[in-house]
């Protein structure tokens, strides 16, 4: 079966690399951002925690922050894993201001869109957006640019997350720090194996395989949380942690034989902006979110910077 990398913490539930309905989701807990380390202060200050609240429990997720009022996360850490549900905008905590979970300002989200087309037990299309009422920028708070450039077999990225650090899961192995590891974008020979009709990670979704580099891996609590490219010395976001295992259905986090799937931000950027449309016409939102609208570079290219391997994605 495949982990999502939801996680539920009260009494148990898991919204990070977040589990399918139907199973509990600690079953399948294993470890955090295994194989990396803390994130530097002010590293990641477009990275936000999401507290959610709902009737079997509270439970935690990630999301990135793309305008000052506009957040992206995974669909599957919007919706109910009981109810299969919307989660109200009432039961969505966002802490922001800090890469420390016990510092954060947590504000109250104003509305929350999982993508329509995201329909388990199909896990395309895992992406929602959460908005907030407008932040102030500065150190700590930032907003991410969306990469649109290609992302080649070998290409190298950086995934980060509050997810779970102890096998055993449960609240009291959430780390308070972000951490982070590197990950790398998998074959079309290998990866389709895995997800069915995976043809490159310019698609719908971001396969990394972890024999590519062992003993790295998102895991439970990780789920909406962002992954980079690095590019010109600047980070853009590339993708969302989704989902895992191996060819066995074994979801345990890291497994030499894995394969990590995160959603692909800029292909659905017609959602992300229709969506910014729809809140803008009811006084939410005002800005058009745009990965350019700091400066004219939107990541276009191929990361040079953290690519290695061929480019057999065809």
């Amino acid at each position: 079966m495949f982990s999502l990398l939801f996680i539920l913490l009260l009494p148990a539930v898991t919204l990070g690399r977040a589990v399918p309905r139907g199973v509990n989701p600690l079953a399948a807990a294993d470890e955090r951002i295994i194989g990396g380390f803390i994130s530097a202060s002010n590293d990641h200050p477009y990275a936000v925690s999401l507290n959610i609240t709902v009737d079997s429990g509270t439970g935690l997720c990630g999301g990135t922050l793309i305008s000052d009022r506009v957040i992206v996360t995974a669909a599957h850490c919007a919706i109910d894993p009981d109810l299969g549900t919307t989660i109200p905008a009432s039961g969505m905590q966002v802490g922001l201001g800090s890469q420390l979970r016990s510092k954060q300002h947590y504000v109250q989200a104003i509305s929350v869109h999982p993508n329509p087309q995201f329909q388990p037990p199909e896990l395309t299309g895992d992406i929602a957006l959460i908005f907030i009422e407008p932040v102030t920028f500065g150190p700590h708070i930032q907003a991410a640019k969306i990469f649109t450039g290609h992302l080649g077999t070998g290409t190298r990225l950086t995934a980060v997350g509050w997810g779970m650090t102890r096998p055993e899961g449960g609240f009291g192995s959430v780390p308070d720090a972000l951490h982070e590891t590197e990950l790398v974008v998998g074959s079309q020979a290998d990866c389709s194996q895995f997800a069915p009709g995976y043809k490159n990670a310019d698609g719908p979704q971001i396969c990394t395989e972890n024999k590519l580099l062992k003993g790295k891996d998102t895991c439970q609590g990780d789920s909406g949380t962002g992954v980079f490219i690095k590019v010109g010395g600047q980070r853009y976001l590339a993708g969302l942690t989704s989902y895992g295992a191996n060819l066995l259905g074994d979801p345990t986090c890291a497994l030499d034989d894995g394969f990590g799937i995160y959603t692909r931000v800029s292909y659905f950027r017609s959602f992300v902006d229709s969506m910014a449309t729809v809140e803008a016409k009811q006084g939410v939102a005002q800005n058009r979110i745009d990965g350019k609208e700091n400066d004219d570079d939107s990541g276009e290219g191929d990361g040079e910077e953290e690519e290695e391997g061929d480019e057999e994605d065809e």
